[in-house]
């Protein structure tokens, strides 16, 4: 009985000794020297005017991509003036025809749409 309660009391402070050794904190040198190594470098001229070049024709394409999508909406709008309701029209959408009705406005059908 003796012996278990040594085997015992020895697994257990092995165990704690073992959990206390993995909380150790690194040091503050080291802490700090993690968090600068996670802040960008400054960019230099060539990278900064690539950056800016590359942002501007993102902001170009964002604009063409808004102008088509001004005017397929008023294609769509367009497409029901001086049809009665009811009346089926079909819409060119994206080089694809889309089928529907005249309601008050255009309902294009859901079924040719896959989600």
């Amino acid at each position: 009985m003796n012996k278990t309660k040594i085997v015992l009391m020895t697994t257990l402070l092995g165990s704690v000794l073992g959990l206390a050794a993995c909380q150790v904190t690194p040091s503050e040198q080291g802490m700090n020297h993690d968090r600068h190594e996670m802040q960008r470098q400054p960019l230099t001229p060539e990278q900064r005017a690539e950056w800016q070049a590359k942002r501007e024709q993102r902001e170009e394409q964002r604009e063409q991509m808004r102008e088509e999508h001004r005017l397929q909406r008023a294609q769509i709008e367009k497409a029901c003036q001086g049809k009665r309701i009811g009346e089926r029209v079909n819409v060119q959408w994206n080089n694809h025809v889309i089928e529907g009705t005249c309601d008050v406005r255009f309902t294009p059908e859901k079924s040719q749409f896959k989600r």
